[in-house]
C-alpha cells in the first residue's frame, strides 16, 4: 500500500511520497522503476509500427530503396535491442542522475545517500514517462508520420514561436514544456524535504539533473 502511495502522492505532493518511500524499505526504487520501464515498452510497442514507416520514409530521402531496406532490417534489430534493454537503461540514468545529486547536494551540506537518492529519483521519472504517454498518444492519433520529426510533438514554450524562429531558441523553449517545469519543481520540493534543507536547496542540487538534459536539448538543435 505504501508503494502504491508513493507512486501517486509524487505526482502533486512529493512530501508525503518520502514519507511513504522511507517505510518501504531497500526495494522501494523497483515499484517506479518496473512501471516505468513497462510502461516505455508498451509505448514503444504501440509507436512501432508508425516508427519505422518514418523511419523508412527519412532514409528513402537519401538512399535507394534497396539500400533502405537493407538498413531498416537492422534498425529493427536495434530497436528490439533497445525495448529488451529499457529497463537496464533507465536504472543507469537513474544512477548518474543520483550520483550528480549527491555529488551537488554533499557540497551543500546536505546528508544524503545513494539509496535513498535513487528511490526518490525513480519516482519523479514517473513525471517525464506522463510526456511519453502524452506525446504516443498525440502521435497514435495523427495515424500517419512523414517523418521521425513529427515523433515528438511540441509540448513547450515553443509553440508560442513562428516556423522562421531560431533553432536554439525553439530547442530552449521545447526543452521546457509543462511536463519539465512540473518535474523541476517535484524534484526540488521532494529533496528538499528528504534532505531536510531549504527549498532553495533542493531546487539547487536538483538542477544538474534537468541541465543535463538542457545541454543535450540544446545541442541536438546544433545537429539538425
Amino acid at each position: 500500500m505504501n508503494a502504491v502511495l508513493a507512486i501517486l502522492n509524487i505526482f502533486l505532493d512529493p512530501v508525503a511520497s518520502v514519507r511513504c518511500q522511507r517505510t518501504q524499505g531497500r526495494l522501494a526504487w523497483l515499484p517506479p522503476l518496473a512501471l516505468a520501464a513497462l510502461a516505455s515498452v508498451a509505448l514503444s510497442l504501440l509507436l512501432r509500427p508508425l516508427l519505422e514507416n518514418a523511419m523508412y520514409q527519412d532514409m528513402l530521402e537519401q538512399m535507394a530503396e534497396q539500400k533502405a531496406r537493407e538498413s531498416m532490417d537492422l534498425m529493427r534489430s536495434s530497436l528490439n535491442f533497445s525495448m529488451i534493454m529499457t529497463p537496464v537503461m533507465l536504472a543507469v540514468m537513474l544512477a548518474i542522475s543520483s550520483a550528480l545529486v549527491l555529488g551537488f547536494g554533499t557540497i551543500l551540506g546536505a546528508r544524503l545517500q545513494f539509496p535513498e537518492v535513487f528511490t526518490l529519483l525513480a519516482h519523479c521519472s514517473l513525471i517525464p514517462l506522463l510526456a511519453q504517454v502524452a506525446q504516443s498518444v498525440v502521435v497514435h492519433l495523427r495515424g500517419t508520420l512523414a517523418s521521425m520529426k513529427g515523433l515528438q510533438p511540441a509540448f513547450g514554450f515553443d509553440l508560442l514561436l513562428g516556423a522562421e524562429a531560431p533553432p536554439l531558441l525553439a530547442a530552449l523553449l521545447n526543452y521546457f514544456s509543462f511536463f519539465t517545469v512540473w518535474y523541476i519543481v517535484i524534484l526540488g520540493l521532494g529533496f528538499a524535504a528528504l534532505a531536510g534543507v531549504s527549498k532553495a536547496k533542493g531546487f539547487a542540487m536538483t538542477a544538474p539533473v534537468w541541465l543535463l538534459g538542457l545541454v543535450f536539448a540544446l545541442a541536438g538543435a546544433f545537429v539538425r
